[in-house]
């Protein structure tokens, strides 16, 4: 499950911990959970420091954690490699 949010706004990092919440009333308990802050290509705009988002992925216990650029490219593919991997392990 990918959980995304903009890193240049704040409050759809805030929207992440309802949608986890949804996940984790919704989905089956061994669900792996990636955090994924998009946008990182507009780092000048950054309103979410990836500590904050390091630190929220410890406290709610997700799995893994990216920043990520669609324009760019950035780390897109090797999320999407990463998340393949472990569906056929």
């Amino acid at each position: 499950m990918f959980l995304t949010y903009d890193i240049t706004r704040e409050d759809t990092f805030l929207n992440v911990l309802e949608w986890l919440k949804e996940v984790k009333q919704h989905a089956s308990s061994d669900i792996v959970i990636y955090l994924i802050g998009n946008r990182c290509d507009l780092e000048d705009d950054r309103e979410v420091a990836r500590e904050r988002a390091v630190e929220f992925c410890e406290q709610y216990s997700i799995d893994k954690f990216f920043e990520t650029s669609a324009k760019t490219g950035n780390n897109v593919e090797e999320v999407f490699s990463l998340a393949a991997k472990e569906m056929y392990v």
